[in-house]
């Protein structure tokens, strides 16, 4: 079985945005009104007790801690992403082009540390927000700590060589399918507006 890495085009970007935006309409439009009136996705008693024994509607401190942390611990990637993009998509000097290039290498030399050191963090830092504030009026931030979940153990099993020699390469295309982070960042932010 081959997994072929999924090539998105500048125009799969903009195709992805506005679906993204549609759901962030959708979902704050029926989301935002904290239990004055329960809109589509509310339930009655949707906020279940903490496993710390408080009832709290979220520790907000560590979700935007674990959101930062994500950020942080991915730039490397997103930069190295838009600097190859740039380069295969947009018409350049070629002097421009080497100079990208260049400083794709040396962004990558040091800054990915951060992604292999931070990301391990942001499971711990998520999974403390997770269990201080469950909400049962939707899934969908669950299945999105499902998929961090996924990523971050086949980056381990990249980064520590931990797959069998034969499936590293497909292990490696998988964790780095631009589309599952996409996926996993859409649908934490869908499901945490629509907690909200």
């Amino acid at each position: 079985m081959r997994i072929n890495r999924l090539k998105i085009t500048p125009i799969g970007f903009i195709v992805i945005g506005l679906i993204f935006a549609c759901f962030l309409f959708t979902g704050t439009s029926q989301a935002d009104n904290h239990g004055k009136e329960r809109g589509w996705f509310e339930r009655e008693g949707q906020h279940r007790p903490s496993l710390f024994g408080r009832d709290d509607e979220g520790n907000e401190t560590a979700g935007q801690m674990a959101a930062w942390l994500l950020a942080a611990a991915n730039l490397p990637v997103v930069l190295s992403m838009l600097i190859r993009w740039t380069n295969k998509f947009v018409p350049m000097v070629n002097g421009l082009k080497d100079a990208l290039t260049r400083f794709n290498r040396l962004q990558k030399k040091h800054l990915m540390r951060l992604h292999y050191f931070i990301n391990p963090i942001v499971l711990g830092v998520a999974l403390w927000h997770w269990l201080s504030s469950r909400c049962r009026s939707t899934a969908l931030p669950e299945w999105g700590f499902i998929v961090m979940v996924a990523l971050i153990a086949l980056g381990l099993i990249v980064k520590f060589k931990l797959s069998p020699k034969p499936l590293r390469k497909r292990v490696y295309r998988l964790h780095t399918q631009p589309l599952l982070f996409l996926a996993m960042v859409m649908v934490l932010t869908i499901g945490h507006l629509i907690v909200d």
